[in-house]
């Protein structure tokens, strides 16, 4: 089902006519914004290294770059890669993006003080466990270095007709935007059980979550922030 996948992607973003990039939303609050239970400050771009993991269309990358951070991207294809560089060329901006996987991430260790994944680090290849995800996304993260991402809750539209496997993934089945059929998810049902899935490789938990009906499409989502653990 990787291939599968890669082709629907790169055809879905093939198809996007792009003319502006909009970074998502928890995304900017995260960086830009004060919350009474985020505790992780944020630090400014400078010489901040940030790995944005699935950048997709790159709406985030920009975002980063124009906040100044060191910016680096992985995504599942090549063709992807290059479509953003293009659109980062056309607006004078620079990052590097590389083709890597949630458990192939091409930096060495402890090489990112920031990696983001939104929408993105619950996707498993093969017979992965989350778990494997989460230790790939440790290794380049600096001692003390943050972790945001994005985290389906199991009653979220993608999981639709799913079907539960025995270490609590899902089979897609029914994905309104025909990408990720066959292919599993992770879930979650709480701020609770993210915290004890992830709690080995990070410490210093802040949660957020949203609710959102976008027409018909109900997303159902946690927002996480942590840091690495320390040796």
């Amino acid at each position: 089902m990787t291939e599968n996948i890669n082709d629907n992607y790169t055809s879905f973003y093939k198809k996007k006519e792009i003319k502006y990039l909009y970074p998502t939303e928890f995304v900017v609050r995260t960086f830009k914004a004060s919350y009474p239970n985020l505790r992780t400050k944020i630090e400014e771009g400078k010489n901040q290294k940030v790995l944005d993991i699935g950048f997709g269309d790159g709406r985030n990358s920009v975002f980063l770059a124009k906040e100044g951070y060191l910016t680096y991207g992985i995504e599942i294809t090549e063709e992807i890669c290059e479509m953003a560089r293009q659109r980062f060329k056309e607006q004078g901006l620079h990052a590097e993006f590389k083709v890597g996987r949630n458990n192939n991430i091409p930096y060495e260790d402890e090489y990112f003080d920031i990696v983001l994944a939104c929408h993105s680090s619950y996707y498993l290849d093969g017979d992965d466990k989350f778990e494997h995800n989460l230790n790939e996304i440790s290794r380049v993260i600096k001692q003390g270095g943050v972790f945001i991402t994005s985290l389906p809750n199991d009653n979220s539209y993608i999981f639709k007709d799913a079907v539960r496997q025995n270490d609590g993934s899902f089979l897609i089945q029914n994905d309104y935007y025909n990408n990720r059929n066959g292919y599993r998810l992770q879930s979650f049902e709480s701020a609770e059980e993210i915290e004890k899935r992830i709690q080995d490789y990070f410490t210093n938990f802040s949660f957020g979550h949203a609710y959102n009906d976008y027409y018909g499409i109900d997303e159902k989502v946690f927002w996480v922030v942590c840091e690495k653990r320390k040796d």
